[in-house]
């Protein structure tokens, strides 16, 4: 008998989807953190403003870590997963955006 976990053998999901986050954090030492923990994910467009292109697993590992960082009462934090069939344009200067994608 062959020993292998019962999971081995199921296929990854490796859709990716395209993720917009926003945040008005009032603390700079909140701010900060918010800051290397989404660069861990995503490429920042805009001062409050980052843009990403995740699994599943990683969007929730993201949304996970995030959530834990502001203060509900000062700050807001917004998460944007596009739905499929969304083509997501940018324009301006530097070259860390996501390419232009639409979502099939």
């Amino acid at each position: 008998m062959m020993d292998y976990e019962e999971n081995e053998f199921i296929a990854e999901d490796t859709r990716r989807y395209i993720i917009l986050v926003i945040y008005d954090i009032v603390e700079n030492k909140r701010r900060n953190k918010m800051v290397k923990c989404l660069e861990k994910y995503a490429v920042r467009v805009q001062k409050s403003a980052f843009e990403a292109f995740l699994t599943k697993k990683k969007y929730d590992k993201m949304v996970e870590e995030t959530c834990k960082l502001i203060d509900a009462d000062t700050d807001s934090l917004r998460i944007y997963l596009l739905a499929n069939h969304t083509m997501v344009r940018s324009w301006g200067i530097g070259d860390r955006h996501v390419e232009d994608v639409i979502i099939f």
